[in-house]
Protein backbone atom coordinates (compact mmCIF):
# COMPACT_ATOMS: atom_id res chain seq x y z
CA UNK A 1 0.00 0.00 0.00
CA UNK A 2 1.11 3.48 -0.64
CA UNK A 3 1.35 7.06 0.66
CA UNK A 4 -1.44 8.18 -0.89
CA UNK A 5 -3.56 4.87 -0.05
CA UNK A 6 -2.67 6.07 3.93
CA UNK A 7 -4.30 9.47 3.38
CA UNK A 8 -7.10 7.65 2.01
CA UNK A 9 -7.60 5.90 5.19
CA UNK A 10 -6.42 9.06 7.06
CA UNK A 11 -9.64 11.00 5.98
CA UNK A 12 -12.10 7.67 6.26
CA UNK A 13 -11.44 7.39 9.92
CA UNK A 14 -11.25 11.67 10.14
CA UNK A 15 -14.78 11.54 8.45
CA UNK A 16 -16.30 8.33 10.45
CA UNK A 17 -15.02 10.35 14.18
CA UNK A 18 -16.91 12.83 13.08
CA UNK A 19 -13.90 15.62 13.07
CA UNK A 20 -14.84 18.75 11.83
CA UNK A 21 -12.61 19.79 7.94
CA UNK A 22 -11.27 22.84 7.33
CA UNK A 23 -8.45 23.35 4.96
CA UNK A 24 -5.56 20.80 5.19
CA UNK A 25 -2.48 22.92 5.41
CA UNK A 26 0.50 19.90 6.30
CA UNK A 27 0.73 16.53 6.60
CA UNK A 28 3.26 14.08 7.98
CA UNK A 29 3.45 10.18 7.27
CA UNK A 30 6.32 8.18 8.97
CA UNK A 31 5.62 4.20 7.88
CA UNK A 32 6.78 1.58 10.02
CA UNK A 33 5.95 -1.89 8.28
CA UNK A 34 4.41 -2.59 5.41
CA UNK A 35 0.66 -2.78 4.74
CA UNK A 36 -0.02 -5.36 1.90
CA UNK A 37 -3.78 -6.32 0.41
CA UNK A 38 -5.91 -7.96 1.94
CA UNK A 39 -5.45 -6.45 5.33
CA UNK A 40 -7.66 -5.61 8.13
CA UNK A 41 -6.32 -2.04 9.48
CA UNK A 42 -7.85 -0.10 12.12
CA UNK A 43 -7.22 3.27 13.07
CA UNK A 44 -6.48 5.53 16.04
CA UNK A 45 -7.50 9.23 15.91
CA UNK A 46 -6.87 11.75 18.41
CA UNK A 47 -6.49 15.50 18.80
CA UNK A 48 -2.96 16.76 19.69
CA UNK A 49 -3.32 20.64 19.36
CA UNK A 50 -6.53 22.87 19.20
CA UNK A 51 -7.69 26.65 18.87
CA UNK A 52 -9.49 28.78 17.74
CA UNK A 53 -7.44 28.68 14.10
CA UNK A 54 -6.34 25.20 13.87
CA UNK A 55 -6.06 21.36 14.87
CA UNK A 56 -3.59 19.13 14.54
CA UNK A 57 -4.50 15.41 14.38
CA UNK A 58 -2.95 12.39 14.96
CA UNK A 59 -4.00 9.10 12.78
CA UNK A 60 -2.82 5.70 13.69
CA UNK A 61 -2.70 2.92 11.69
CA UNK A 62 -2.04 -0.50 13.02
CA UNK A 63 -2.52 -4.41 11.13
CA UNK A 64 -2.83 -7.08 13.94
CA UNK A 65 -2.15 -4.98 16.40
CA UNK A 66 1.24 -3.39 15.30
CA UNK A 67 1.79 -0.11 14.05
CA UNK A 68 2.41 0.37 10.65
CA UNK A 69 2.01 4.05 9.74
CA UNK A 70 1.43 7.50 11.86
CA UNK A 71 -0.08 10.27 10.19
CA UNK A 72 -0.47 13.72 11.70
CA UNK A 73 -2.82 15.93 9.63
CA UNK A 74 -3.23 20.36 10.09
CA UNK A 75 -6.12 21.34 9.90
CA UNK A 76 -6.88 25.08 9.44
CA UNK A 77 -10.38 26.46 10.52
CA UNK A 78 -10.00 30.55 10.37
CA UNK A 79 -7.23 33.48 10.57
CA UNK A 80 -4.00 34.13 8.51
CA UNK A 81 -2.72 31.18 6.73
CA UNK A 82 -0.60 28.84 9.08
CA UNK A 83 3.21 29.70 8.63
CA UNK A 84 4.91 26.12 8.04
CA UNK A 85 8.46 24.92 8.27
CA UNK A 86 10.11 22.15 6.20
CA UNK A 87 12.25 19.58 8.39
CA UNK A 88 15.73 21.07 8.64
CA UNK A 89 18.50 18.40 6.67
CA UNK A 90 22.24 17.95 7.93
CA UNK A 91 23.65 19.69 4.46
CA UNK A 92 22.57 19.89 0.97
CA UNK A 93 23.91 17.31 -1.50
CA UNK A 94 23.51 19.67 -3.86
CA UNK A 95 21.30 17.87 -6.30
CA UNK A 96 20.06 19.25 -9.54
CA UNK A 97 16.48 19.77 -10.44
CA UNK A 98 14.16 17.60 -12.88
CA UNK A 99 11.06 19.21 -14.30
CA UNK A 100 8.08 17.50 -15.89
CA UNK A 101 4.46 19.15 -16.64
CA UNK A 102 1.23 18.04 -16.39
CA UNK A 103 -2.45 18.82 -16.33
CA UNK A 104 -4.86 18.41 -13.26
CA UNK A 105 -7.24 15.72 -14.17
CA UNK A 106 -11.07 16.00 -13.00
CA UNK A 107 -10.80 12.13 -11.26
CA UNK A 108 -7.63 13.83 -9.26
CA UNK A 109 -10.64 16.59 -7.73
CA UNK A 110 -12.34 16.81 -4.26
CA UNK A 111 -15.71 18.18 -3.85
CA UNK A 112 -14.27 21.10 -2.86
CA UNK A 113 -12.78 22.04 -6.51
CA UNK A 114 -8.88 21.66 -5.53
CA UNK A 115 -6.71 18.52 -6.23
CA UNK A 116 -6.81 15.72 -3.51
CA UNK A 117 -4.21 15.29 -1.40
CA UNK A 118 -3.84 11.80 -2.68
CA UNK A 119 -3.54 12.91 -6.00
CA UNK A 120 -0.53 15.12 -5.00
CA UNK A 121 1.36 12.26 -3.35
CA UNK A 122 0.85 9.91 -6.32
CA UNK A 123 2.50 13.03 -8.64
CA UNK A 124 5.45 12.73 -6.60
CA UNK A 125 5.66 9.47 -6.24
CA UNK A 126 5.73 9.21 -10.35
CA UNK A 127 7.97 12.53 -9.91
CA UNK A 128 10.57 10.21 -8.29
CA UNK A 129 10.56 7.12 -10.96
CA UNK A 130 10.57 9.49 -13.25
CA UNK A 131 13.49 11.05 -12.55
CA UNK A 132 15.42 7.61 -11.96
CA UNK A 133 14.48 6.66 -15.66
CA UNK A 134 15.80 10.01 -16.84
CA UNK A 135 18.92 9.28 -14.97
CA UNK A 136 19.33 5.98 -16.71
CA UNK A 137 17.92 3.75 -14.16
CA UNK A 138 14.45 2.51 -14.56
CA UNK A 139 13.09 -0.10 -12.55
CA UNK A 140 14.29 -3.00 -15.01
CA UNK A 141 17.95 -1.70 -13.89
CA UNK A 142 17.41 -1.11 -10.32
CA UNK A 143 16.11 -4.80 -10.34
CA UNK A 144 19.47 -6.23 -11.84
CA UNK A 145 21.62 -3.93 -9.59
CA UNK A 146 19.13 -5.80 -6.50
CA UNK A 147 18.14 -2.01 -5.31
CA UNK A 148 14.57 -0.72 -4.48
CA UNK A 149 14.16 2.63 -2.66
CA UNK A 150 11.11 2.72 -0.41
CA UNK A 151 9.34 5.59 0.59
CA UNK A 152 9.38 5.90 4.16
CA UNK A 153 8.31 9.10 4.99
CA UNK A 154 6.49 12.53 3.80
CA UNK A 155 6.59 15.91 5.13
CA UNK A 156 3.74 17.95 2.94
CA UNK A 157 2.50 21.00 3.20
CA UNK A 158 0.00 22.35 1.37
CA UNK A 159 -0.54 26.03 -0.15
CA UNK A 160 -2.58 27.08 -3.07
CA UNK A 161 -5.16 25.07 -4.32
CA UNK A 162 -4.50 23.09 -7.90
CA UNK A 163 -8.02 22.81 -9.91
CA UNK A 164 -9.23 20.71 -12.52
CA UNK A 165 -7.00 21.91 -15.87
CA UNK A 166 -4.75 23.52 -14.38
CA UNK A 167 -1.08 23.23 -15.89
CA UNK A 168 1.28 22.25 -13.27
CA UNK A 169 5.14 22.22 -13.12
CA UNK A 170 6.74 19.45 -10.50
CA UNK A 171 10.40 20.12 -9.88
CA UNK A 172 12.34 17.68 -7.43
CA UNK A 173 15.78 17.29 -6.42
CA UNK A 174 17.94 14.91 -4.18
CA UNK A 175 18.97 17.21 -1.53
CA UNK A 176 20.27 14.63 1.40
CA UNK A 177 22.46 11.35 1.07
CA UNK A 178 23.00 9.07 3.63
CA UNK A 179 24.37 5.78 3.88
CA UNK A 180 20.93 3.42 3.46
CA UNK A 181 19.19 6.36 3.01
CA UNK A 182 18.13 9.58 0.53
CA UNK A 183 15.17 12.49 0.59
CA UNK A 184 13.72 14.27 -2.31
CA UNK A 185 12.61 18.04 -2.03
CA UNK A 186 9.58 18.15 -4.50
CA UNK A 187 8.09 21.67 -5.49
CA UNK A 188 4.42 21.74 -7.50
CA UNK A 189 3.72 25.28 -9.02
CA UNK A 190 0.82 26.25 -11.37
CA UNK A 191 1.14 27.74 -14.52
CA UNK A 192 0.58 31.35 -13.05
CA UNK A 193 3.40 30.71 -10.75
CA UNK A 194 1.43 29.78 -7.02
CA UNK A 195 3.07 27.27 -5.01
CA UNK A 196 0.48 24.68 -4.81
CA UNK A 197 2.51 22.13 -2.58
CA UNK A 198 5.96 21.45 -0.99
CA UNK A 199 7.38 17.57 0.35
CA UNK A 200 10.51 16.51 2.05
CA UNK A 201 9.88 12.50 0.92
CA UNK A 202 12.20 10.43 2.74
CA UNK A 203 13.83 6.99 1.16
CA UNK A 204 15.27 3.28 2.72
CA UNK A 205 17.82 1.86 0.21
CA UNK A 206 17.22 -1.65 0.45
CA UNK A 207 17.73 -4.83 -1.34
CA UNK A 208 15.12 -7.33 -3.11
CA UNK A 209 15.29 -9.03 -0.22
CA UNK A 210 13.99 -6.31 1.97
CA UNK A 211 17.35 -5.72 3.39
CA UNK A 212 19.30 -2.41 3.99
CA UNK A 213 22.03 -1.49 1.76
CA UNK A 214 23.42 1.25 0.35
CA UNK A 215 22.87 2.42 -3.01
CA UNK A 216 24.88 1.75 -6.26
CA UNK A 217 27.17 5.32 -6.28
CA UNK A 218 26.66 5.29 -10.28
CA UNK A 219 23.26 5.89 -9.88
CA UNK A 220 23.26 8.91 -7.32
CA UNK A 221 25.58 10.21 -9.51
CA UNK A 222 23.52 10.36 -11.94
CA UNK A 223 20.31 11.60 -9.61
CA UNK A 224 22.35 14.24 -8.55
CA UNK A 225 22.76 15.56 -12.26
CA UNK A 226 19.67 16.31 -12.67
CA UNK A 227 17.50 16.36 -15.86
CA UNK A 228 19.58 15.51 -18.93
CA UNK A 229 19.59 17.28 -21.77
CA UNK A 230 17.38 15.90 -24.76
Amino acid sequence: MNNAAYVALMRAAHDRAGMPVGRLRELTIANREPLGPEVLVDIGVSVLEADASHRRIAYALRAQGRLAAQVEAVWQDSGPTLEVELPRIARDAGGRPFRFSQVVRSHEVAPDGAARPQAILQWLEHAVFRAAARAGWPGTRMEAANFLSLVVGHDLVLEAPARDGDELVVTSRLIELRRVSGTWHHEIHRADGALVATDRARGAFLDRAGRIRSAPAEMLEELLGGEPAD
